[in-house]
């Protein structure tokens, strides 16, 4: 296939993929409209019957007398909507002043229908359907597929209706699909005969402007192909040959030039990648070297703590044989003592960060882990007049974790903001919610703030500004966030307070 030839095919597919395009974007546009109207059409009905129905029952609880609490309420606005007609005959003229509804019902608490447009459902129980506004939200071109195969049954929006925050009736709209499907159906028919006629159109047009636009690429190529043949190229009148002949001789040139030094380049880049590669082997040679002395590190650490434990066993069984020794004597035991117990701890969590964790992932549920630890700690905040807020969704929120490790690094970062808040009490906030495909959790506390030019070290093994502090809750927890493929990052202000976010993929179900 000759270059011209690819040439215009190439550029046919790139036309017909811009109509397409083209022809999708003004699909969207059409079934977005289209949803956005009748989800604004039901929620306008849905407030007009609650609005109508509110009126219907204060105007006729005149006639009855003052009922006794909100149970003599509920029954009496029940009795009401059910013994109306006049107010089944509105829903029915609401229902027929709409093209795209189905059905519109009026529940009372326990679900049953009072009131509906269509009579035989009256007592019945209410079925519900799918959130309409939800579906609204879906990807257009699902939307489209649920409208034009019929996958979806019907949707419903719901208002509810009552006193106070006691909800009494709940007002349901239905839209059916097949009446948008009847009303979608003619504007997709339309405007695929359109994009259809439409891309046609552009592929014959940009056929012949390119055939026109190549033809001195055929000139040359034939030229070449008589070259290359040994054959004289043939003179055209004007010279319009030898002309477009020299210029692409002359970018020829131009290109053999640049392929040699792009040879060059490439003959240094080649050598460059030999010295990166040698380079490479170098560090992985250290590396392997420092993954060698960090098991022989982990072994002395651990072959020191078991004479550390001894010694401070002799320390003790030396101090009770002394029985109430010289104070200089006590002291000098005492500082022996919290030396070994120092070292002891060094040992201790250098060889938790020597050896490898052992991550038993299962299916966590974040909210639910979190409100537990929540629940452990509060009685330790109130006793240091700490108020803690608790805040995550109704529903579960998944995830692939170990419990125990998601457990101590969020007990880490409660413990670290109920110390900053220490003497002044304050308030301790834990905050669970789903962002996208992310669960996030969130610890914030309304202390004294961190320093900004101790921002960088907090994660750091052994650092910390607690009198006393081991400095390895932070780094703990931050090793526990990356073992579960997560993220970790803190805002803090002076005097105001320091909040510290924990993001974890959660588990994706697809329907």
């Amino acid at each position: 296939m000759s270059l011209r030839v690819r040439l215009i095919l190439l550029i046919l597919v790139v036309v017909a993929l811009a109509a397409v395009t083209l022809s999708a974007v003004e699909l969207e546009t059409l079934v977005d409209l289209l949803t956005s109207d009748a989800i604004a059409r039901s929620r306008l009905t849905a407030q007009q019957v609650s609005a109508l129905l509110l009126d219907h029952v204060e105007r006729y609880s005149e006639n009855y007398p003052t009922p006794d609490g909100m149970e003599g309420i509920k029954a009496l606005w029940n009795d009401i909507v059910s013994d109306d007609e006049q107010f089944h005959q509105l829903l029915l003229q609401m229902l027929a002043s709409s093209t795209s509804l189905l059905e519109i019902n009026v529940a009372g608490e326990n679900g049953t229908i009072l009131a509906s447009s269509n009579p035989p459902a009256v007592r019945a129980p209410m079925q519900r359907r799918e959130n309409f506004e939800n579906w609204g939200q879906t990807p257009w071109y699902r939307r489209t597929l649920d409208l034009l195969t019929r996958r979806r049954p019907d949707w419903e929006v719901t208002v509810g209706l009552g006193v106070g925050n006691e909800r009494i009736f709940t007002i349901q709209v239905v839209t059916s699909s097949v009446f948008l499907r009847d009303a979608l159906r003619p504007q997709i028919v339309w405007l695929g005969g359109v994009s259809v006629g439409a891309i046609g159109l552009a592929l014959l047009l940009t056929m012949i402007a390119t055939t026109r636009a190549l033809r001195p690429v055929k000139r040359i190529e034939d030229t070449i192909d008589r070259i290359a043949q040994g054959a004289a190229a043939a003179e055209e009148p004007g010279g319009g040959l030898a002309k477009e002949f020299r210029a692409v001789e002359s970018k020829l040139n131009l290109l053999g030039q640049q392929f040699r030094g792009a040879r060059a380049d490439a003959s240094e880049l080649r050598h460059n990648v030999d010295l990166l590669l040698e380079r490479m082997a170098s560090q992985l040679d250290v590396a392997t070297r420092l993954a060698a002395i960090s098991r022989i590190t982990g072994g002395v650490a651990h072959e020191i703590k078991n004479p550390l434990n001894a010694i401070a066993l002799r320390l003790e069984l030396l101090r009770a044989r002394l029985g109430d020794p010289d104070p200089a004597l006590a002291s000098e035991i005492d500082v022996l003592s919290k030396e070994v117990l120092r070292l002891d701890r060094v040992v201790k969590t250098f060889l938790d960060f020597s050896r490898p964790v052992d991550v038993h992932l299962q299916d966590v549920d974040l909210g639910a882990l979190a409100r537990e630890v929540t629940e452990f700690m509060t009685p330790q905040a109130r006793a240091s007049d700490i108020t803690v807020e608790f805040s995550a969704p109704p529903e579960p929120l998944p995830m692939r974790g170990d419990p125990d490790l998601l457990k101590q690094a969020i007990l880490n970062l409660m413990s670290n903001a109920m110390e900053a808040m220490t003497g002044k009490g304050g308030r301790l906030g834990i905050r669970v919610e789903k962002g996208g495909d992310k669960l996030i959790l969130e610890v914030s506390d309304t202390g004294r703030g961190i320093p900004p030019e101790l921002r960088n070290k907090v994660f750091q093994l052994y650092f910390t500004t607690k009198p006393g502090g081991s400095g390895i809750g932070l780094a703990m927890t931050y090793r526990a966030v990356q073992l579960h493929n997560g993220t970790i990052s803190f805002t803090s202000e002076a005097d105001s307070g320091t909040t510290f976010r924990l993001e974890f993929p959660g588990n994706v179900r697809h329907a």
